[in-house]
């Protein structure tokens, strides 16, 4: 008899990975794919699609009290459960018997080093929602398997939702893991991380949750599924075990048991039953990473120890998955600003009862920004055919939030008095502080010289180059507006662009050097010497000597949603 160290557990996650925009588009990902070809030149001839992968998960577990899985995004579980609304007593059944857990708690697996955080939030938001009060569950772990990055404040967006748990598997050595380095220096060697693979994941709100990181990798227990016997199987787990061993922070190890779109592992239930028939220790169980953080928890208590902090994101800082676009990125970022703005904009325009909030269009926008913010989405797809698929959503996103925006915008503008002298040109702020930044206008028909005067009645430079204006808009209130006038009239300062010597520009923030000879890269950027605080007295009337939160006696400037409005034009 070998004596082994006893205590230790090796929990056998069972899970199938889903990614519903890598080279095929969501729809193909959940029709039959018996039309595909049957020689395995497409896929593997084991995968399954999104509907025969729960189906085939659900039916085991009916069928066998020891076989527990994960289930986890909404791309494959909100369609699959509208489908076959009949299977969500058998879900709530296994749910109740703990083999079944709604991990993810998210929306999908979101790169969030490249969305905006609200996008993160809604995808919380979203995920959790439909698992715990559509699916009945009760979400816990975020399962963040495939992800290529995450933004430092992630886990503390888990924390704030009622998370508790996350596991991943890209990690900082290698995208398959430490163990995968290289593929041959440190091969097989876990130890190569200098970390335990269960710390605590601690963002810069000192909140965080207790987070796995898998060192093989999120596939790493289902390649025993190829072994020939039972025998063969249960030797490749200890083999897996022994690999794991010495970087876990407690006698527990995760093994995930799976990969993309696998069904049910053939030899996991076996291993379950004639392994732990056979030795004391270590213990190999089907379980769910509920089953493994308690565990880490429960031994962790006893021992009086805590998790170790990480304040970093662990995951390389990478793009994309063997591609990279930049226009999904630019699609994703320019949807959340006026996703962002138009809920600004839209709720103030209830609040003064300038209309009803525009609920529906916009829960539209934020879960095609959900569904963006897929890992295999915002870096870039392989597919052409899932490159269109997810522009026409961006660009769906994009109109429908514009439309908001623009909407509320005109309804809050029309409330601002611009009686006056020429033309008044309103510029809004939508950001929750005071703003300066420059301001396109086209000319109005007929008016070829102008000239520009603030709320003060101050002249203002300006440059028109092609029959577009453009001055800085300086000391725009925080959500608010100032007022400008375009007057009749030869301008007081130089009005068009005009040659000067030398190829550095700069102002009280910076100072630029280009290189011709380069093409006119910016070789040569330096922070200028910042100016000190005005020591000149506001001008009465002025912005900043408003009242906050009023508008200005003139009604040529303030703060919409926190005070009184002007009386209409």
């Amino acid at each position: 008899m070998t004596v082994a160290e006893p205590g230790w557990t090796m929990f056998l996650v069972s899970h199938f990975h889903y990614d519903p925009v890598w080279w095929n588009t969501q729809a193909a990902y959940t029709s039959p794919w018996e039309l595909l070809s049957g020689d395995a030149t497409t896929r593997p001839l084991w995968e399954r699609n999104g509907f025969a992968l729960v189906d085939a998960h659900l039916d085991l577990a009916l069928r066998d009290p020891v076989y527990r899985f994960v289930l986890a995004e909404l791309d494959y579980l909100k369609p699959y459960f509208d489908l076959h609304p009949e299977r969500r007593a058998d879900l709530r059944l296994l749910l109740e018997r703990g083999q079944v857990e709604l991990v993810g708690g998210t929306y999908n697996e979101p790169s969030t080093n490249l969305t905006g955080v609200e996008t993160t939030i809604r995808n919380i938001v979203y995920g959790v929602g439909y698992q715990r009060d559509i699916l009945g569950g009760d979400p816990r772990t975020a399962w963040q398997l495939d992800v290529f990055g995450h933004d430092p404040q992630f886990p503390g967006h888990l924390a704030a939702a009622g998370l508790t748990g996350s596991a991943w598997a890209r990690g900082p050595f290698h995208q398959w893991g430490p163990i995968q380095k290289n593929f041959r220096e440190a091969k097989n060697d876990a130890t190569v991380m200098q970390f335990p693979s269960e710390f605590e994941w601690v963002s810069p709100s000192g909140h965080g949750v207790l987070t796995h990181f898998m060192p093989h990798h999120y596939s790493a227990g289902w390649w025993m599924d190829s072994s020939p016997d039972l025998a063969a199987a249960e030797r490749a787990v200890y083999a897996l075990y022994r690999k794991l061993k010495p970087v876990a922070a407690t006698r527990n190890l995760l093994l995930p048991v799976g990969t993309d779109y696998a069904p049910p592992n053939t030899w996991v239930t076996g291993i379950h039953r004639s392994w732990n028939a056979r030795y004391v220790w270590p213990r190999f169980v089907c379980g769910t990473p509920r089953d493994f953080f308690d565990a880490v928890r429960a031994e962790l208590a006893a021992a009086g120890r805590r998790p170790s902090p990480q304040t970093r994101d662990m995951n390389p800082v990478y793009t994309g998955k063997d591609v990279s676009y930049i226009d999904t990125k630019q699609a994703q970022r320019a949807v959340e600003v006026a996703a962002v703005d138009a809920e600004k904009l839209a709720a103030l325009a209830v609040l003064e009862g300038l209309g009803g909030y525009p609920d529906a269009a916009l829960d539209k926008v934020w879960r095609h920004l959900a569904y963006g913010a897929h890992h295999d989405a915002i870096t870039g797809s392989e597919s052409d055919q899932v490159y269109i698929d997810l522009l026409s959503g961006w660009r769906e996103a994009h109109d429908l939030a514009a439309g908001v925006r623009d909407t509320a915008l005109d309804a809050l503008v029309s409330h601002v008095d611009t009686t006056g002298e020429g033309t008044a040109v309103i510029v809004a702020n939508t950001l929750s502080f005071d703003r300066s930044a420059p301001v396109a206008v086209r000319l109005p028909e007929g008016l070829d010289a102008v000239r520009v005067i603030d709320d003060t009645g101050a002249a203002v430079p300006y440059v028109v180059d092609r029959g577009t204006l453009r001055f800085l808009a300086g000391g725009v209130p925080a959500m608010g507006w100032r007022t400008w006038r375009l007057l009749p009239g030869p301008a007081a300062d130089v009005s068009t662009w005009t040659p000067v010597d030398g190829v550095t520009i700069e102002n009280a923030r910076y100072r630029v050097t280009a290189a011709p000879a380069r093409g006119g890269a910016l070789p040569d950027v330096d922070a200028a010497e910042a100016p000190g605080p005005s020591t000149t007295p506001p001008t009465p009337g002025s912005v900043s000597d408003r009242p906050p939160g009023r508008c200005s006696p003139a009604r040529t400037g303030g703060r919409w949603g926190n005070g009184r409005w002007a009386s209409p034009r």
